[in-house]
């Protein structure tokens, strides 16, 4: 569980979608226009991570919270639980033990701080940052599609390319799509997103 929590952060880290063409900018433009008055997203997503040198897909499920300009939560629920915590204080991280289910909470370690930052940058959709890593496309359809892949060779061998599919609405985010170089496949599916629910005072502290 560990190596698929950490493998999904460095990988949705590099999912900011960016760009400087007209056209797709326009779709960056109607995103912030849907957004302007979004300041708390909350969405389910399950995590589907189809190995190369595997036949059945690992599923993960869980939750995330996002509360503009800095807070978000990032949860896994089922199998196990492990998640961690940005806010204004900085970054908290804990995982499940497993057998009597005690917690072991930490302060974000400086590389998981790194990659929970960059999250962070992707799920506010800041079209600023990234941009000069990737090739972009876009397809406009009812559920628009961005489509990254890297220009650097070093990135290339681990990644083949990001597919971000957002909702109609272009709230948040629908699906995602990594196809790692080696063919292993890892898919989000969000649902259930609500914008701008009340939350819990205690949801960016740690459980």
């Amino acid at each position: 569980m560990r190596t698929i929590f950490m493998s999904f952060l460095m990988l949705v880290c590099l999912a900011v979608p960016a760009t400087s063409f007209s056209k797709e900018a326009s779709l960056f433009d109607r995103i912030k226009l849907a957004n302007a008055n979004v300041s708390v997203v909350k969405a389910a997503f399950e995590q589907s991570s189809k190995l190369a040198l595997f036949n059945d897909p690992l599923v993960v499920t869980g939750e995330l919270v996002l509360q503009k300009p800095q807070n978000l939560r990032w949860e896994y629920t089922s199998p196990s639980a492990s998640g961690f915590i940005l806010n204004k204080n900085g970054g908290l991280q804990w995982c499940s033990t497993g057998k009597n289910c005690s917690v072991v909470r930490s302060e974000l370690s400086p590389s998981l701080r790194v990659m929970a930052n960059q999250m962070l940058l992707w799920v506010n959709i800041d079209e600023e940052t990234l941009t000069e890593d990737f090739h972009i496309k876009i397809t406009e359809s009812k559920n628009p599609t961005i489509l990254l892949q890297p220009k650097d060779e070093d990135m290339a061998k681990f990644i083949r390319s990001i597919a971000i599919e957002l909702p109609e609405s272009l709230r948040g985010v629908k699906n995602i799509t990594v196809t790692e170089a080696n063919n292993s496949v890892i898919t989000l599916k969000f649902g259930k997103t609500l914008i701008n629910p009340e939350i819990a005072p205690t949801t960016f502290k740690m459980p």
